[in-house]
């Protein structure tokens, strides 16, 4: 079964995703119910579904994302992390994954344990280009991914031996992770889109202009261009926007952006207009230096999904 959530970024307009809050225990069905009453399911193409952000943990987003799909018709983007686990690791939860219908996975390096563990050390076997090359070119074509003896790095891809086959072969689709504002990112997503990348998500990101530059240094590094969902987050106080920077390792709201929702009288409002105009400017950006990437939004909620529906909404209509 191959899910058409790729056909489905490239042929809307403006494609938007959407990240779902995630249990914190074993008990789903209140969440389930709560992402059933969503009122912007048709608006968007994809529910993300994370793996212990920033090392809180949270139920494991495999079956979390089989529970979604039998529960509403929007396909889970399930997140998968090298940060946690060994190569048999993942190959066992991918494979687990992949019984339960899941289809389409975000593959990342994971970002440093700041939650529940801050002392606990990462696994880090492979990392996120080589996930992706080991689903796109070893799984997805019936065998297991080739053991790696020495340590990840961003400059070289350790793939190179035959390996095993296993019981038929995989279909995922398979996304990659975007930082805009870090040093060499162009180059690194570049070697993603030759692993097989499907497309991209961006880290939250506020700067317009800085995500439109990304993409334009992307695209003279490759020929092909997969779709890219470029991601934020609206607020709906000055707190959260304070808890956010704390929390979350490389996202920062810049000064101007800080000033302009702080001076404010409706904070909320403000972000969420803030919100619309920064994903105008980057649509604006793009038609203006002729890009040919088909970009579209994720949006991640910091507690409350009602200011991220509003924006949906909108954005859906434009």
């Amino acid at each position: 079964m191959m899910c058409k959530f790729i056909q489905d970024l490239e042929e809307k307009r403006f494609p938007i995703t959407f990240e779902v809050p995630s249990p914190r225990g074993g008990e789903m069905d209140s969440y389930l119910d709560r992402i059933g009453s969503y009122d912007f399911l048709d608006d968007i193409v994809g529910l993300n579904v994370c793996n212990n952000p920033v090392g809180l943990v949270r139920i494991d987003p495999a079956p979390y994302a089989g529970r979604i799909l039998e529960s509403v018709d929007v396909e889970p983007i399930t997140h998968l992390t090298c940060r946690d686990s060994t190569l048999s690791g993942l190959q066992r939860w991918l494979l687990g994954a992949h019984s339960l219908g899941v289809r389409t996975i975000l593959a990342m390096t994971g970002d440093y344990a700041v939650g529940d563990y801050p002392a606990e050390e990462k696994v880090d076997h492979i990392n996120s280009l080589e996930l992706i090359t080991g689903i796109k070119n070893y799984l997805n074509k019936g065998t297991l991914m080739p053991e790696l003896s020495v340590r990840p790095s961003r400059k070289r891809n350790r793939y190179l031996n035959e390996m095993e086959e296993i019981e038929g072969t995989t279909d995922f689709q398979v996304g990659g992770v975007i930082l805009p504002e870090r040093s060499g990112e162009a180059r690194y997503a570049s070697q993603k889109v030759k692993a097989g990348a499907d497309f991209f998500q961006t880290q939250i990101s506020y700067q317009a202009e800085e995500v439109i530059d990304f993409l334009e240094d992307l695209e003279k590094r490759t020929e092909r261009h997969p779709p890219v969902l470029i991601g934020t987050t609206p607020f709906s106080s000055e707190e959260e926007m304070r808890n956010l920077v704390d929390s979350v390792p490389q996202v920062d709201v810049p000064r101007s952006v800080r000033k302009r929702l702080s001076d404010s009288d409706d904070f909320t409002s403000e972000s969420i207009e803030f919100t619309l105009e920064f994903y105008e400017n980057i649509i604006d950006g793009v038609k203006e230096r002729g890009l040919k990437t088909h970009i579209g939004a994720h949006m991640i909620p910091v507690r409350y999904e009602g200011n991220c529906g509003d924006i949906i909404r909108r954005l859906s209509k434009r």
